[in-house]
């Protein structure tokens, strides 16, 4: 048996293996439970970095760059944006690993290092029923967290998310829904400001009765839960034009025959039909995108479903499931380790 393990902030206890585990929302542990079983099929055994015995381990498996490494065989799940985590971007940081997984096509396309390998942010594949109108009485709605980009950049796509928001609140409030987390306080600053301001507002909304955003309608336990009663989702991905960064946030639409309003890499077309959701990008404001659809027939809208149904039984959406997902690693490690 060889053993390794998962090191990233938050892993402990196996919990990320479990899948009757209360924090496995929407299935989003799927990948790594099935990565975990096809490594054992190898007999290689996979546990969180506490639960894994020091003195057996050969490799680790790093969520994002860490540090503290107790082997010298790593191996980088290059998941967050340099925007966002930025040691991710530091060639100084890849020092440290034998092979870097990244969604990042620029990295995957360079020449000058093959140490990096193509992956696709995975997910749980699974069909819908093409319903049409029938039984979706809410128009429109925005899942996220309310968040703010650590740093100062023109691709930051929180801010165009509360753009969004606002603009709904303002002139088609009774067609917008606004779901997730710390909608119940105001946008903070980035950095150490913003985390003092969300504390303060934090402890504030224990006394205080807030509503900052008039159109929040809280948490989701599970965002199928929304999706399934909803036509369209603004889907902005957390930056845009990074070429292959393409999270859930547009599967977790396809999952539940919601159409998306997307915004995010800028070669989406490369690996997603552009007649399975509606491009933000072609429009110049808001208003534009909610005119537009407006005017989405029931027949038309069933048209975006039957695409999306397709795309989702085919080769090309296979490239984002979990099972790729945990093969491409599986397949790479293996081969390094020899066994």
């Amino acid at each position: 048996m060889i053993f390794g393990a998962l090191r990233g902030n938050g892993l402990f206890e196996n919990i990320i293996f479990n899948a009757e585990h209360i924090g496995n929302r929407d299935n989003c542990f799927a990948p790594y439970i099935l990565l975990r079983e096809q490594l054992l099929k190898h007999s290689f055994q996979l546990d969180t970095i506490d639960k894994a015995s020091p003195s057996n381990l050969t490799f680790e498996i790093h969520q994002d760059v860490q540090h503290n490494s107790k082997c010298t065989t790593n191996y980088l799940l290059m998941f967050e944006s340099r925007l966002i985590k930025p040691e991710n971007n530091d060639p100084n940081e890849w020092d440290q690993y034998k092979k870097i997984f990244t969604w990042d096509d620029e990295l995957v396309d360079s020449d000058h290092d093959d140490r990096f390998v193509k992956i696709y942010l995975p997910n749980p594949i699974q069909s819908f029923v093409v319903d049409g109108f029938s039984k979706r009485d809410r128009f429109c709605c925005l899942i996220s967290a309310n968040k703010t980009l650590p740093v100062k950049d023109n691709r930051d796509l929180y801010t165009e998310r509360v753009i969004a928001i606002r603009w709904f609140e303002k002139h088609a409030s009774s067609d917008f829904d606004l779901y997730g987390i710390d909608w119940n306080i105001p946008v903070v600053h980035r950095n150490l400001i913003g985390k003092l301001e969300r504390r303060f507002w934090r402890l504030i909304y224990r006394f205080i009765s807030l509503t900052p955003f008039p159109s929040y309608r809280g948490k989701v336990a599970n965002k199928s839960e929304v999706l399934t009663h909803t036509r369209f989702a603004i889907c902005y991905e957390n930056v845009r034009d990074l070429p292959g960064y393409i999270t859930e946030k547009i599967f977790d639409c396809f999952f539940s025959g919601c159409v998306p309003v997307y915004w995010g890499a800028n070669n989406i077309t490369g690996f997603i039909p552009a007649d399975c959701f509606i491009d933000r990008r072609d429009f110049r404001d808001t208003a534009a995108v909610y005119t537009f659809l407006k005017t989405i027939t029931d027949q038309e809208f069933r048209g975006y479903q039957q695409r999306i149904a397709v795309f989702l039984e085919s080769d090309a959406a296979y490239l984002f499931s979990s099972e790729c997902f945990a093969k491409t690693i599986v397949d790479t490690i293996v081969q390094d380790l020899g066994a």
